[in-house]
């Protein structure tokens, strides 16, 4: 029986077509996946122009197109047959489908090729320039899917279908014969995870009656798939105010990471020959190695980088809810006291302009101080050198709006301990002081943070003065007592290994019986 997962993005290294954390949870269940030689199929659009990249020049990021790199990537996908695809309000679709395949794992691209005003909305991952345009892709995307799953798999072949956000539920609608075998996987609480359709547009595709006016995609499908699952234990309980009326269909399972893709090598090694435990002398030779690379890699970004005792990190997606000013004011306020180096990594997406605006914040820091280097163009490789190898992670979300995180998991199964906000899976992962550090409070209620400006400034107030003293305290700690510094760390790498297994979300999601 075969497991499908529907998503807008998968980042896996021979295709690397993604924005951010939904991208690389759904490469890491991918290659898990092929390892358990289960038939797995991904399905998710071939955006030509994929996502952003970014050039500096002249003060100023500028976009990048990626079409050149992905037509490279295209050629070395297999090509199917043509699917035929008919929408009632589109009319006829071409589908060109495109196969990246691992043992039993297949992605499956759904490349658009007719008609040309439709392949143009889907040219870019999560770029649009109407909610219009949107709400295309998200009919086609359904549309598309349904019917590949119909011609090439067969219903009587499917045991689960996972939709992954709201922006391809749409699915559910056109197989609703399998309603009972589909799940609907929601990965943030925030408003861009619930986009807006016009009832009268679900009704004339899907031939439902929704209501009048504009609708939640995620109110819709909600009331169809047969469970909703959050990603953390503190996602579910946001989702359960949000969404009321289906508290009762509300389950969780918490993300994790491929430990095979995320280790370190030097950490591999000794994970594999360490049959009687780890100790502290050969885990810091393995933590060194680590560093080493890391080091390596930042003075390749920067010539004359100032390598200091300790290295911090910050590496996330740049957006408001991520909180990045705290990051700006913490380097401003102790980068030039403290013998340390920050590392801050990440995009923004192109229509964020608060985002937008905090790179050019950063690329300041980095050109102003020696010990601050800001890397722009974040990829995966760039992820694993860093979060592998550096000396402590700041993870510092907007309470309640981290549905869960994998960054501090990364780190967490390469001993490198994480100080973070109280949010997502972090509550679940690291407890203060014994495997990482926690700083803030727990805001228990949603707080719309575009709109609450009060309460927001007076939490990132008290969270910012928190996150200071916890920092010095740490690197206090790191200098005095490096053993006890080692031994959080050493924790953190035996916990997480096993908190933060992708193979026990999968187990948990019923798609092997055993990790």
């Amino acid at each position: 029986m075969a497991i499908l997962s529907l998503t807008m993005e998968i980042a896996l290294n021979e295709v690397p077509i993604y924005a951010g954390g939904l991208g690389v949870l759904e490469g890491d269940k991918f290659y898990a996946m092929s390892r358990k030689g289960l038939d797995y199929y991904v399905l998710t659009l071939f955006h030509r122009n994929g996502y952003v990249e970014y050039e500096y020049r002249n003060g100023s990021f500028i976009e990048k197109d990626q079409e050149p790199i992905i037509s490279q990537i295209e050629e070395r996908l297999k090509k199917e047959r043509e699917l035929i695809v008919v929408t009632k309000l589109y009319g006829e679709v071409r589908i060109e489908p495109l196969v990246y395949e691992i043992g039993k794992a297949k992605a499956i691209y759904l490349k658009l090729v007719y008609p040309e005003n439709i392949a143009y909305i889907t040219r870019r991952l999560y770029i649009e320039d109407s909610p219009e345009q949107a709400i295309t892709k998200y009919i086609v995307f359904a549309r598309s899917s349904a019917q590949y799953i119909r011609e090439r798999i067969g219903i009587s072949n499917i045991e689960y279908i996972d939709l992954q956000e709201s922006n391809v539920s749409l699915a559910v609608l056109a197989l609703r014969e399998l309603r009972d075998k589909t799940r609907l996987v929601i990965h943030t609480p925030g408003p861009w995870g619930h986009p807006m359709i016009p009832g009268e547009i679900v009704e004339k595709e899907f031939e439902i009656n929704v209501g009048g006016g504009f609708k939640r995609l995620t109110d819709i499908v909600l009331g169809y798939v047969e469970k909703g699952y959050a990603v953390s234990r503190k996602h579910i309980e946001t989702l359960s105010r949000i969404f009321p009326q289906y508290h009762w269909k509300l389950s969780y399972v918490r993300n994790g990471v491929d430990l095979d893709r995320w280790s370190h090598r030097e950490i591999k090694s000794l994970v594999s020959r360490s049959q009687r435990g780890i100790g502290l002398e050969e885990f810091k030779r393995a933590r060194n190695a680590a560093r080493e690379d890391l080091v390596s890699l930042l003075r390749s970004k920067k010539t004359g980088i100032k390598v200091g005792r300790a290295i911090i990190a910050w590496a996330r997606r740049i957006t408001r809810y991520k909180r990045p000013y705290l990051i700006e004011r913490l380097v401003k306020e102790l980068g030039r006291e403290l013998d340390v180096t920050f590392v801050l990594a990440g995009k923004a997406h192109p229509r964020d302009g608060d985002g937008r605006e905090m790179m050019l914040r950063f690329k300041k820091l980095h050109e102003e101080m020696d010990n601050v280097i800001y890397i722009h163009d974040y990829g995966l490789e760039e992820a694993r050198t860093i979060l592998s190898g550096a000396d402590l992670l700041l993870f510092t979300p907007f309470p309640g709006w981290e549905a869960c995180g994998t960054s501090y998991m990364k780190a967490g199964i390469n001993g490198v301990p994480t100080l973070s906000s109280r949010d997502g899976g972090v509550l679940e992962t690291i407890i203060d002081r014994y495997n990482g550090w926690l700083f803030g409070s727990e805001v228990t209620q949603f707080i719309n943070i575009y709109e609450d400006t009060a309460s927001v400034s007076k939490i990132d107030e008290e969270d910012y003065r928190d996150l200071r003293k916890k920092l010095i305290k740490i690197l206090d700690v790191m200098e005095r007592d490096p053993d006890t510094y080692l031994e959080i760390s050493l924790n953190a790498l035996k916990s997480f290994r096993i908190s933060s297994n992708i193979y026990r979300a999968l187990e948990e999601y019923g798609y092997i019986r055993e990790v």
